[in-house]
């Protein structure tokens, strides 16, 4: 009678979670199998801005940002440097958040401009210009993890939407339970010969089942970027007090080194080279604002020495040049560990090609099943209509 009455209860939930959310999973799971492989699609797509030969020597990154600064004007200042393989294009971000006045409920309110300018680092020829605000993958990300909605609202649709999701999966598998052996296989399988409406709840319930754990890891890593405290929550389980700091400020000196701003930064990745020699996949440089001090570099290393992404972190003095601290991978906490691998954990990337594809099947599946589910609800409702207008016709008049 208890199980019944869990199962009762299980099974509300299940049908109006599902019919509330369906559309908003829908669209979260398709645009999530394009995520799975975004950075090979838009490769492919852009590779004439990706790809370049070594014809030289690399010229200084200082030039080469004079050279993007040119291109963007100065109303938009560089902010952020990736240094890439030695087969590819240097990229140059600007960007600008707009004021909360500015802002109105779309995503594309959001930014003043946002735009990476592809450069050679061996010519210094600029390949091109992308709008970021209106690229098509960074849209599709944008519809995936906001609904195209400004992010404090649009993160918190989709937050609460998959939180029901969760919900779902476990009253989904709660209601798949089977009584016995004879009822597993059934619940396990999908009856072919049998008519479309049998064939659909086999489906709705087999594939359920068999992609629940990989749901639920991408449900849950997805959740970090909707709501601070389910993030904080992790960090805590992991070990850490709480979201890690990786702001530093650099120590006082009574004079700054005299310096030229473009050896400087020359110097800056020099020294990170130095330090990884042939060991990355991408050196990013985050430029100081007018008052800030410390320039922070990341370091998406090549060769990985544990099951997380290897990423480092170096801190320079922008004054003098001088780097004050780093964070070794190897070093950091297990929180900052996950943090730094929970997108690649999220599509898949983590472990390469195997698990991308797992992630994207995974999404597949999870975007069928609120389809699946309502064709389930209406073919039940038809069929209690036309027996309830069965039984008004033979009740005598």
């Amino acid at each position: 009678m208890f199980w019944k009455r869990i199962k009762a209860i299980a099974a509300w939930l299940h049908l109006w979670i599902g019919l509330s959310t369906g559309i908003i999973v829908v669209v979260v799971a398709v645009t999530g199998c394009i995520m799975v492989f975004e950075d090979e699609l838009f490769d492919f797509f852009h590779s004439d801005l990706i790809e370049v030969k070594e014809t030289g020597p690399v010229r200084p990154v200082s030039e080469l940002l004079f050279i993007a600064q040119k291109e963007l004007g100065s109303k938009k200042p560089v902010t952020d440097i990736r240094i890439n393989e030695a087969d590819r294009s240097y990229i140059f971000s600007a960007s600008k958040v707009n004021k909360k006045e500015k802002m109105s409920l779309s995503y594309f309110s959001q930014f003043a401009y946002r735009e990476d300018v592809y450069v050679n680092p061996y010519t210094g020829r600029v390949l091109g210009i992308i709008d970021l605000e209106h690229e098509f993958f960074n849209v599709t990300e944008q519809l995936h993890r906001q609904l195209l909605l400004v992010k404090p609202v649009g993160s918190v649709v989709i937050g609460s939407s998959i939180l029901l999701f969760l919900i779902m999966l476990v009253t989904g598998f709660v209601l798949w339970l089977p009584k016995n052996m004879k009822q597993l296989k059934r619940n396990m399988s999908v009856k072919w010969s049998a008519k479309w409406k049998r064939v659909n709840y086999d489906l709705h319930n087999s594939l359920g089942f068999y992609v629940l754990p990989f749901v639920m890891i991408i449900a849950i890593t997805g959740l970090v970027w909707s709501f601070k405290w389910w993030e904080s929550g992790i960090y805590r389980i992991l070990g850490s007090p709480g979201k890690v700091e990786l702001i530093r400020t650099p120590p006082e000196i009574s004079s700054a080194i005299p310096s030229a701003a473009g050896n400087t930064l020359d110097n800056i990745l020099a020294s990170i080279q130095k330090q990884v020699p042939g060991n990355y996949k991408t050196i990013g440089l985050s430029l100081p604002q007018k008052n800030e001090q410390s320039l922070i570099a990341f370091v998406y290393h090549k060769h990985s020495t544990d099951g997380w992404r290897n990423m480092s972190y170096f801190y320079f003095d922008r004054r003098n040049g001088q780097q004050f601290d780093q964070l070794i991978h190897s070093q950091k906490p297990l929180g900052l560990k996950w943090r730094n691998s929970n997108k690649d954990i999220h599509t898949g990337r983590i472990y390469g090609l195997a698990t991308q594809i797992l992630a994207f099947l995974a999404s597949a599946i999870c975007a069928s099943l609120p389809i699946s589910g309502f064709l389930i609800w209406w073919g039940k409702r038809h069929k209690k209509s036309k027996k309830t207008s069965w039984k008004s016709k033979a009740i005598p008049g």
